[in-house]
């Protein structure tokens, strides 16, 4: 960029301007997750909001050429943009506390609208931000430097990202991590305001960053925020970890474990803890060898521990978890219990144990990296493991008293899945409804079985529990389970759909409704645009597409590592840098052929990773080479879309301004769409093969729209190629 006739100060601003959208992106998303739902679903809402009130930004942007001092209107919205991301994560907590009362829960509508509004500030002024620096800097060197300025901003986005999941997630809360954002932004607006403004907009930056650095002194929001959201309890303990936000709190004589604001288990809670262990433990004659995924610290542990086993293997994903677990309780004190901080699915397919017991303590499939743990390729793993004669337990929320459809699907994928590998299924109703899953033979004579072995219990015995009652609640559930379901796999996640159709019928909500909107609007997009507009809108569907269908296989594949999500988002922006990066160095003369090419090239794409994904996953390779291909194929992807925007900005011809806001917002338009259709509809009913083919025709598509109408293109000089 040095040859450039630009200050310099510009290309620190544009940086910046990515650096901060991919972190405030980061802390965002976790925000929302824990004031909302932690599904896939509102991670989409949530990202689709954030790329159409962005792309909206960039329309706005056009009116920069209007505007009679842009320096101006630059520096004041670089100052704006600077507070917003603090304030936006405070306002998440504040709102949340405010407008839903404890323990309400919040329903898609809700998650709609409510991050729709609390992005918009943020979103705006920075898809504003980029139209005008666009403007700008073209103005300056008197060329279209439109597809320089998204490089310099995606290598803005690659330094943020790197930097902030490898460094600051680990030492900075997330206010802090926050605060260092608007202080290096205020640093930034300083140099500018210092060249190119005069009094008080001169004085602003200066001004609000000492106001800031008061405020950090003054105030710990980090404090203050989760006070919002745990009114009336006393907080012990909160951090900010790579795998979510763990906080406990103190109410009463009862400590309370959350993890993304989401209650994991509180410490005096006998009925649950019992049944999650005697249901299966009193299955076994003589259980010795026991796996216990998750959950070892809420008090399950010293319930195993009364059947005099040798070796309990404790398995959380989280460190963190472990160390509050420790602090907080006594729960790991024996030395019969043996800790690993692994992924469940990691660990099962590298010991060389075999287990009596198995309890897989997870939360119910609503999410795609909770799902694999429920699927046709884990039971297999974990029957690998087992001893002969072991049982397997699960667990899923309880429904028998209103076995809707919904919930009849969850329970009868569920159950037919685990039919695929053991011969015996039986589920125990409670405060979950348990399934256990053995090749030996199971009885529901829970209380009967206690009583006969004198196992010591406060709940799970026969002067509470009815052995009679719980037969004929089992022989109910069963008799509505039908066995016309798909089974449940790794990359057909269908139990995850239906849990979160089950999810929105609490709130009476047909999620066929979102899919009919996004239709339309696809279809309204797509009729209104020209050959470049929607070659670049096929483009940004399937970057998006893909680079989520990235990220939950690598959950899938490898384990829920927020560290490597975070890896792969930066990778996505460092091969849209480099793709852009060498569309720009491309000569002017075949500008047609390479925009067809590139669009050829995702459409192959789209159709050859997904068998390539299958064979990974079924070869059971080393980590080293799980994470080298993943992050190949995230740069890959992002490459093409990155050369395919910035052969689209030679293409289109008209203001800077114009031209900027159009390709911009028409990119995010198709992202956001393309990650809300994938990650509702697509994945979970088509499965990763078909998925890739849809997205592939679309590309082929606007490949043909293309080469049908290849001879109204001309490039931005008015010169017409003279192969057109």
């Amino acid at each position: 960029m040095s040859s450039l006739n630009i200050d310099k100060r510009y290309i620190l601003a544009i940086a910046a301007l990515g650096f901060t959208s991919i972190v405030t992106q980061t802390i965002l998303l976790r925000e929302f997750l824990s004031v909302f739902a932690g599904n896939e679903l509102v991670i989409g809402i949530v990202l689709a909001n954030w790329m159409i009130l962005t792309g909206t930004g960039a329309v706005l942007g056009k009116l920069a050429g209007k505007v009679k001092h842009p320096t101006h209107l630059l520096i004041i919205l670089l100052l704006l943009d600077s507070l917003f991301p603090a304030s936006t994560v405070f306002l998440v907590s504040y709102l949340r506390s405010l407008i839903f009362p404890a323990g309400t829960l919040i329903g898609i509508v809700e998650s709609l609208y409510g991050s729709f509004i609390l992005l918009t500030p943020y979103c705006l002024t920075s898809g504003f931000l980029f139209t005008l620096f666009a403007q700008q800097v073209s103005e300056q060197d008197q060329s279209n430097l439109i597809a320089s300025v998204y490089s310099i901003e995606a290598l803005g986005s690659i330094v943020g990202g790197f930097l902030f999941n490898l460094v600051l997630v680990f030492v900075l809360t997330t206010f802090q991590a926050l605060w260092f954002l608007t202080l290096l932004n205020l640093s930034i607006c300083l140099l500018l305001s210092l060249k190119h403004a005069a009094g008080v907009i001169r004085l602003m930056p200066l001004m609000t960053a000492g106001l800031v650095i008061a405020m950090m002194f003054l105030v710990n929001l980090d404090e203050r925020s989760k006070g919002f959201l745990f009114k009336d309890q006393k907080l012990l303990y909160y951090r900010d970890t790579p795998y979510g936000n763990l906080t406990v709190t103190r109410q009463g004589n009862q400590n309370n474990f959350y993890e993304n604001s989401a209650l994991l288990f509180s410490t005096d809670d006998p009925v649950s803890n019992e049944e999650a262990v005697h249901y299966a433990m009193i299955q076994h004659p003589h259980p010795k060898q026991v796996l216990l995924v998750s959950g070892g610290i809420s008090g399950t542990i010293p319930e195993i521990l009364k059947y005099d086993v040798d070796r309990i293997d404790y398995v959380e994903i989280n460190p963190w978890l472990i160390d509050i677990g420790r602090h907080y309780t006594a729960a790991l004190t024996s030395e019969k219990v043996h800790v690993f901080n692994d992924d469940a699915r990691k660990f099962v397919r590298k010991t060389s144990r075999h287990y009596d017991v198995a309890l897989i303590n997870v939360p119910d499939p609503g999410t795609a990296q909770i799902n694999r743990y429920y699927t046709v390729e884990f039971l297999q793993q974990l029957g690998a493991k087992l001893s002969e004669g072991a049982v397997v337990s699960f667990s899923l929320l309880p429904s028998v008293d209103y076995l809707g459809n919904e919930a009849r699907q969850v329970s009868s994928i569920f159950y037919n899945t685990l039919r695929t590998r053991f011969k015996n299924v039986l589920i125990v109703p409670g405060t979950r409804n348990y399934y256990l899953a053995s090749d030996a033979p199971l009885d529901i004579n829970i209380a009967a079985r206690i009583g006969e072995r004198g196992i010591r219990t406060s709940y799970v015995n026969p002067y509470y529990v009815d052995d009679q009652s719980l037969r004929q609640r089992s022989d109910s559930i069963v008799r509505d389970i039908s066995e016309h379901t798909m089974l449940n796999r790794d990359f057909a996640p269908v139990a995850y759909y239906r849990q979160v159709v089950y999810w929105l019928s609490y709130f009476q909500f047909n999620p066929w409704i979102p899919g009919a909107i996004l239709l339309l609007a696809f279809l309204m997009v797509t009729v209104k645009l020209n050959t470049v507009s929607f070659g670049l809108f096929t483009g940004g569907f399937a970057g998006a597409s893909i680079e989520l269908l990235l990220l939950i296989s690598f959950q899938i594949v490898y384990g829920y590592v927020y560290q490597a999500t975070g890896i792969i988002i930066t990778l996505f922006m460092t091969g849209l840098a480099v793709g852009s990066f060498l569309g720009q160095k491309r000569s002017n003369r075949h500008p047609v052929a390479e925009f067809v090419g590139v669009q050829c090239a995702i459409g192959v794409y789209s159709l050859l990773f997904p068998p390539l994904l299958t064979a990974l996953k079924e070869g059971m390779v080393n980590d080293f080479v799980i994470h080298a291909v993943f992050f190949i194929l995230t740069f890959i992807i992002a490459a093409f879309v990155g050369f395919e925007f910035s052969i689209a900005s030679k293409l289109r011809k008209g203001r800077f301004e114009s031209v900027a806001s159009e390709l911009y917002s028409i990119d995010l338009v198709g992202s956001a769409i393309g990650a809300l259709i994938v990650s509702i509809f697509l994945l979970p009913l088509l499965g990763i093969m078909k998925t890739g083919l849809v997205i592939a025709s679309l590309n082929f598509a606007s490949a043909l729209m293309t080469m049908s109408k290849r001879k109204h293109f001309a490039i931005s000089s008015e010169k017409e190629l003279a192969h057109v």
